[in-house]
């Protein structure tokens, strides 16, 4: 019972982390898709730090750099 549950927060926090990675994405100037496929298949909740280290592509009013 104990690794259902574990099972169940593990997959809750892999597509939390997709939807995070796209939203995050776009608010930094980068492609939603191509991120929320990273995290999806790639590299899963790494891709928020990933992204957090990476140049922000928008200038500071939110317009494109």
């Amino acid at each position: 019972m104990g690794a259902c549950i574990l099972d169940a927060i593990t997959l809750a926090a892999v597509i939390g982390s997709i939807y995070l990675a796209g939203r995050l994405a776009e608010r930094r100037g980068r492609s939603s898709k191509n991120w929320a496929y990273i995290a999806a298949m790639l590299i899963g909740p790494l891709a928020l730090p990933l992204l957090l280290l990476l140049p922000n592509l928008r200038g500071r009013n939110g317009d494109p750099a």
